[in-house]
């Protein structure tokens, strides 16, 4: 399992730490990650792993669950 979004493909970074004496210490950067349920255009439906800005940007189609009493009274 990856931790990289299916859309942009932003994934972890490697770097360093550097303290206020300069020490360097090996670090990671993790991609805010969310698991979606997501439309696609054959109408398919998949949960993918989307980071928070391509979420917010609106690249996909977010299938939203309906109440059954929604749907009902229709």
């Amino acid at each position: 399992m990856s931790r990289a979004c299916d859309i942009c493909g932003k994934g972890v970074m490697h770097g360093n730490h550097v303290s206020k004496s300069f020490n360097h210490l090996r670090r990671t950067w993790k991609p805010n990650l969310l698991s979606v349920r997501a439309v696609f255009d054959n109408g398919q439906v998949r949960t993918i792993k989307v980071c928070t800005r391509c979420y917010r940007s609106d690249f996909l189609i977010k299938k939203v669950k309906t109440p059954k009493a929604a749907v009902e009274t229709k």
